[in-house]
Formats: C-alpha cells, structure tokens, sequence
C-alpha cells in the first residue's frame, strides 16, 4: 500500500479532512519555491532579509532586500511569497542575479505573465511580480543559474497608523495561516492561497532579517519604542537611526515601531505634495482637537471572540485578557453579549443582556473557559451577531478579536454591507502576524476602526484606548473645503465618522497647490478647523498613494457588487499611469541573454515559513495534538513496513 494511500486512509478513519488542514495559497513571509514539476528537491540557502525605511511625518518609503542562493548543480525556476502591508503603494521592483540587474517594468497582468513565459521558455532570466492579494505577493525567477545568488528588490510607500498622536509601522515579516470553509464557493477576489509553514524544530524556514530606519516625525518626540524587538537608536536633532539591537532576527513575528509626539495642545497637521507631468497630489492628515465631552445615548456592544486552532498559544491568552479587561469598562445600563465562534458559534445570552453584576459575572465565566480549537467559521458568527434584536436607543457597537486567518474575505465584507446597518465594527487584531489587510478593511466598511495587539504587555494599554475612543463623542458629516479656485479628485469620497483622537487621512489629486483649507464635522453641536498647510518639499511617493486608495476604493465597489468588467478597466488605467501592482498589472523582468541550455532540467523546493512567534503549531483548522500524535503513529508504521519488507527479503534470499 503506497504510504500517501495510507495516510488519507488514517486521516478518514480519525475524522480529520485534509481539505480542511490549510487551503492551498497564501504568502509568506521570504518563501522561495524552486520548482521543475518532477518532485526532485536540493534546498536553495537562504542568505538574508534588508529593510531600508525612510519615514517622513505619516509615511514611510520602504526598500525591502530578500536573497537567497542557488547551492544545486542544477538551474531552477523560482516562485518567491511574501507579505507586505495591507496600505502598500507597490511602485518598483528591481531582480539581480549574479551580476545582472535587471529592472520590472509594469504590464497588464496577462501580458506581463506572457512575457515572462516565453523567456522561461527560450532559457532567459526572467522575473515576474503579481498581486495575490491587497497585502500579499508573489515573483516567479526563470532560469537560475548553479551557484547563482538572487536578489529580490521591492519599493514601496505606506501611509502609517496613527491613534492620539502616536505613531505606529508595521513591517510583515510572515503571515498566520488561513482557513478556508470546506463549503466556501471560492470568489474571484479572493485571490490564490497557499501555506507552508514549517513544524518547530524543523530546517528549510526562512533566514533572519536586518533593518535600518531613518525617522523624521515631522516634531520632537515624547516617546519612541518596538514592542517586538529590541532595539538600537541614535538622534540627530529630531532625526533618528534605529536598527535590531542583535544586527538580524529570526522572520518569525511583524517588526513594530511605535513613537509619540508631543503634545503641544495645536491641532496636528502634515502635509506631504508631489508633482507629476503638470498634476499635483497630497496626503494630507488632521487630527482634531480632542473633546471632554460624553455621549448621551447608552451604548450596546456586541464582543466577537475568535476560538480557532490558529488562535492557540499565545494568541489566545491575549484575546481573553483582552475581552475580559473590555467587560470592566462596560457601564451599568449599558447592553452587551458575546459571540464566541471556532467550527461552531455560540452565543453567551439569546439577546443582548443589560450589564449588571450579574451578568458580568456570567461572562467573565465564558471567557474564562475558552480554549482555541477547531476551524475558522467567522460568517455564520458574524451573521448570528448582527442578527440579534437592535435595542431602541442604544448606540450598537461591535468588537471583534481574531487573528483575522481566514480566505474567504469578499464574502465577509459583503456579509458586513448587508447586514450592519447603522452599527459601528471595530477590529482587534491578536498575534505575531495577524491579518492586517482583512481586519482594516473590515473596519473600513463597518466604520470603525482597527487596534492591533502583537504581546501581552500591549493589552491593557490597547484596550484602554480603543475603549476611549468609543466611549467619546462622534463626529459625523466630516467634510475637507478647499480654495474656490481648486478642482480636486479625493479618495476617499465618504469621509468615515471619527472617534476622539483619529486622524483624518486624505489623498487628494489636485489643480494646484494648497495652503489653506478648513476641516468641518458635527459632534455634539458643529465643528470646524481653518487650518494652514505646512508647506514642505516634493515627496516622492504621494502620487503612488493617492492611486493605492483609487484602486482600494473601486475593488470595494466591485466588492458590494459592482460588474468587474466595469472595474477591472479603471483599476488597470490607474495601475498603468502610477506603475503599480494591482489585481490586473504585474512587474515583469527579462534577461535577453539565453543562459540555460534547452536540455537542462529545472527543480523543485521548498522553503517554509517560519510559524508566527507565539502560536501553537500548526494553527488554524486542526487540533495540533492530534495531529502530533498522528504523525508519530504513521512513522511508526512507516518504519515498522520497511522493517518487514526488508525482513521478507531477506526470508527469501
């Protein structure tokens, strides 16, 4: 019996579906496949990871290095898998092999896959970068060369998070695996998903990761700090240099870099402009000044708490505390219940219960007795949520917690259109390596906002402030005035409701040059701020960002049900002028020199993802002990039929 036979044979008896372990696709962080269709593998060596960033005021210029080298005999064809994050403008891409540096140029992604064929085929170095998702990535490397050393290099500019003043950049660094339901009817936009995520202990992961930042907040800073590694600074001015404090790191969690302002009492504005053959655009950010005032109106939040097999380990003891420490701010005549959800959802109470000491108590026992297990089922949980009763006059805000691993996002976000109505969703992003791109545009399309929670010691502080956020007054009907004189294209369009300490983030192409507009909204009575635009020098990048939030805006249309032929023109029009990755451009690069022989074969490997630091192997859909159990069960059989086989042999010689 062929032992894969054997296995599948096992998982049947046992109840575990193999379908249902990780669905083929997503990217990880620094993944090279060398791949020949034969099943023949010689490692390729990982080398090593660079990150040069640049960050000026609310954006970061990133220039991301991955190499790896070629130890076989052989040539290779190579398909390499990373994250990046979710708001990243992707505008260059530079392969090097040996010697060679060869430029990406942008293209329609069936013409640049083309491209990239047919040098394969006529054994030309080649390379070719596409979008799999918003946040994840994909280069094929034709013909590598014996011995040959590649390097990949990408660029890119990223708005960066801000909340209250302080900063925060998030650089992927590997990805939680995710789920997709065994009845889930795959969507275009979903993308292509594949996990690979190597078992503890094991070889053949990626390699380590050095950095260098160059931070310019644009003021003097009142604090400056990486919850997930130690590191290195030295100040110039209000310039700073940061590095790893051990030179590299294992790519096994985000890199975090979080820093403050000071608190001057101004509103805070930035303003960053670009010029492009004779047009302008702008980011432009605002933080209004903060309010002392409460709402009226009684609030009604509804908790969602992710239980799966990804949120193991670590993630899970950051979610319960998390959820715990949210049931202490609850306030007497408020209304509040949970929705607890893994293979299956339960829901605490049948309804929305009132908060008393109670039922409190009640549901500190609930979230006591979580254990993480099973698959990521989060639709039917979402939906049974947002179904519950509405309250009269309450003010209905749902928290969901999760690692956000699951595949089937477009279902989601149309899960979200539909039935959330006037409530408000805020995301709270759990692990090492959460779903950063899934739980942003979940908030975006509930309105709300996202916090991300990377170590315990993050909890309290996190917690407190998104439930200062949500405990402050709205500010609805926001709206940017501009100069008469100015014709201006901002995306986005709707302005999103703000929570005290929020930043408005615009891009904006314009006519001409701004510097002064004025900032209006409704709070408890209305509100507006003139405001003086900082004039400051061209940055590059600004165009590239004004044209990532055009794109992210129309695939949300296609999203909610817009006709992709429709889309997929604009998108690619947009992609094209800005020279962007999008869903329908890729980068492609090619050597017009012939380097591999028409005889010579290409092979196969793999090199795994290192698993998110923190999370329970092997994460999300299956039970890890069993699974650890079944391995050593089928060794031990494996062993014990070559042991037989050979003692047959022998018998018969």
């Amino acid at each position: 019996m062929k032992i894969s036979l054997f296995i599948s044979l096992l998982l049947l008896t046992l109840g575990v579906r193999a379908e249902s372990v990780f669905d083929p696709g997503d990217a990880m962080s620094g993944v090279l496949y060398l791949t020949d269709g034969k099943g023949k593998s010689t490692p390729a060596t990982p080398l090593n990871s660079d990150a040069h960033i640049a960050i000026n005021g609310p954006v970061a210029n990133v220039t991301l290095i991955q190499q790896f080298h070629n130890s076989s005999r052989d040539f290779r064809e190579g398909r390499y898998q990373f994250p990046l994050p979710e708001n990243a403008a992707v505008n260059g891409m530079v392969l090097t092999l040996g010697e060679r540096r060869i430029v990406g140029r942008i293209d329609r992604k069936a013409a640049a896959e083309k491209t990239y064929r047919e040098a394969r085929a006529a054994g030309k170095r080649a390379s070719l970068v596409s979008q799999q998702h918003p946040n994840l990535f994909t280069t094929a490397v034709a013909n590598i060369a014996p011995g040959e050393t590649v390097q990949i290099e990408l660029h890119y500019q990223q708005p960066l998070n801000l909340d209250d003043r302080r900063f925060q950049l998030r650089l992927p660094l590997t990805i939680t695996p995710r789920f997709l339901p065994q009845t889930h009817d795959p969507h275009p936009l979903d993308g292509l998903l594949h996990n690979i995520i190597a078992a503890p202990g094991t070889g053949n992961t990626t390699g380590t990761v050095s950095l260098q930042v160059e931070l310019d907040a644009g003021g003097q800073l009142a604090a400056l700090n990486s919850p997930s590694h130690d590191i290195l600074f030295q100040r110039h001015g209000r310039r700073y240099h940061i590095s790893l404090k051990a030179g590299s790191a294992p790519m096994d969690r985000d890199f975090i870099l979080n820093w403050e302002l000071e608190d001057k009492g101004d509103p805070l504005v930035a303003s960053f402009h670009e010029e492009i053959e004779g047009e302008h655009y702008a980011l432009l950010m605002v933080m209004p000044p903060a309010s002392q005032q409460r709402p009226t109106l009684a609030r009604e939040t509804l908790f969602i708490i992710d239980s799966s097999g990804s949120m193991g380990g670590m993630p899970m003891r950051q979610a319960k505390a998390s959820l715990q420490l949210a049931l202490q701010r609850l306030q007497p005549g408020d209304r509040f219940n949970i929705t607890d959800f893994d293979s299956q959802h339960t829901l605490l109470f049948a309804e929305p219960a009132e908060v008393n000491e109670r039922t409190r108590q009640q549901a500190r026992k609930f979230v006591t007795n979580l254990e993480a297990g099973g698959g990521t089922h989060m639709l039917p949980a979402l939906s049974a949520t947002l179904s519950q009763p509405e309250s009269s006059g309450y003010l209905r805000q749902v928290i969901f917690i999760t690692d956000g691993a699951v595949g089937n996002e477009h279902a989601i976000f149309q899960a979200l259109h539909q039935q959330l109505g006037e409530a408000r969703l805020f995301t709270v992003g759990i692990g090492s390596a959460p779903n950063s791109h899934f739980m942003n545009r979940a908030a975006q399309f509930g309105r709300g906002s996202f916090t991300y929670i990377n170590d315990q010691h993050q909890v309290q502080r996190s917690m407190d402030s998104l439930f200062h956020r949500l405990e402050s007054p709205l500010m609805r009907n926001l709206q940017v005035r501009l100069p008469e004189n100015i014709v201006a294209e901002q995306w986005p369009q709707k302005l999103p409701d703000l929570y005290a300490g929020e930043p408005l983030l615009l891009t904006l192409k314009l006519s001409d040059p701004v510097q002064h507009l004025s900032v209006s909204g409704y709070r408890q009575e209305p509100w507006q701020q003139d405001v003086t635009v900082p004039i400051t020098r061209d940055h590059p990048g600004t165009g590239s960002l004004w044209a990532r939030r055009k794109i992210a805006d129309l695939m949300d249309r296609m999203t909610l049900g817009a006709a992709e032929s429709e889309i997929a023109p604009q998108v690619t029009e947009v992609a094209l002028q800005h020279q962007l990755i999008s869903r329908y451009t890729s980068f492609v690069a090619v050597e017009e020199t012939v380097t591999r022989p028409a005889h010579a074969p290409l092979v196969q490997d793999i090199i795994a993802n290192q698993a998110p630091h923190g999370t329970a192997w092997p994460g999300t859909a299956t039970p890890a002990p069993l699974l650890w159990r079944l391995a050593g069960i089928i060794l031990g059989i494996y062993l014990l039929l070559i042991w037989q086989q050979r003692k047959a042999r022998h018998a018969t010689a």
